[in-house]
């Protein structure tokens, strides 16, 4: 992994106010809000995160020379495709992805910016099956070295773990924020995978353009991991 020095930035940052839209629409999960908001929607997240994303692409992904695809189809939409019922998500996330598969089909190195805060954090699961059963067979023929890279984040505390199995009412998660002394047997079974930290929206309002950085340190502290997960596949990069 490469970082552009020093760094080449557009980004002015995620203002107060994408938060203030984002907690409406949690409040009010609904196309009606979403039309009420659009205009600071577009202005407050959508412009801001485009730039954010452009700076991503510029300090690590063209510098690492990384195969991924960075343009199409790379962030996910607030309303809800629901059959016409008018529901609306209370988070926008984006995912870069390689080439052969879709954001939701890869492992994904996903930023999420929502009313709490920006998550940075990797998972393999749901509509990306085929990846799962990659990471899982990984696991199983390294477990040690897999344990090794997992304990090397949730040892400074700001990370959690988190794998789970089903959905609905049906979902049973189980969740670490501790160093693990051995690979949980339900691991094997998991519909998905997430190693997860999140930045506070307050944290992420004052850093302003300086939250790039800080990302981009999240992003090496999870490349080990994410280069153990896709096994030094076609487009992962070095």
């Amino acid at each position: 992994m490469t970082v552009r020095e020093p760094l080449d930035l557009s980004f002015q940052g995620f203002p107060e106010e994408a938060f203030a839209i984002l907690q409406r629409l949690r409040a009010h999960p609904h196309i009606d809000q979403y039309r009420k908001d659009k205009p600071g929607i577009q202005a407050h997240i959508k412009t801001p995160f485009k730039h954010y994303r452009n700076d991503l692409v510029v300090n690590w992904v063209l510098p690492s020379r990384l195969a991924l695809e960075t343009e199409k189809n790379v962030f996910s939409r607030l309303l809800k495709n629901d059959f016409g019922a008018g529901g609306c998500h209370d988070n926008r996330w984006m995912a870069f992805y390689r080439p052969g598969y879709r954001r939701l089909t890869d492992v994904q190195l996903s930023h999420s910016l929502g009313p709490d805060g920006l998550k940075i954090g990797l998972y393999a699961g749901s509509y990306g099956t085929e990846v799962l059963a990659q990471v899982q067979a990984a696991i199983a023929q390294q477990p040690e070295r897999f344990l090794d890279l997992l304990n090397d984040r949730l040892s400074d505390n700001r990370w959690t773990f988190r794998f789970y199995r089903g959905s609905g009412a049906q979902r049973k998660a189980h969740t670490f924020d501790q160093p693990l002394a051995a690979i949980p047997e339900a691991l094997a079974s998991a519909d998905g995978v997430w190693l997860r930290t999140r930045i506070p929206a307050e944290v992420v309002v004052s850093d302003g353009p300086h939250l790039v950085q800080r990302v981009l340190d999240h992003i090496a502290e999870l490349w080990p991991l994410y280069r153990f997960y896709v096994q030094d596949q076609p487009g992962s990069g070095t």
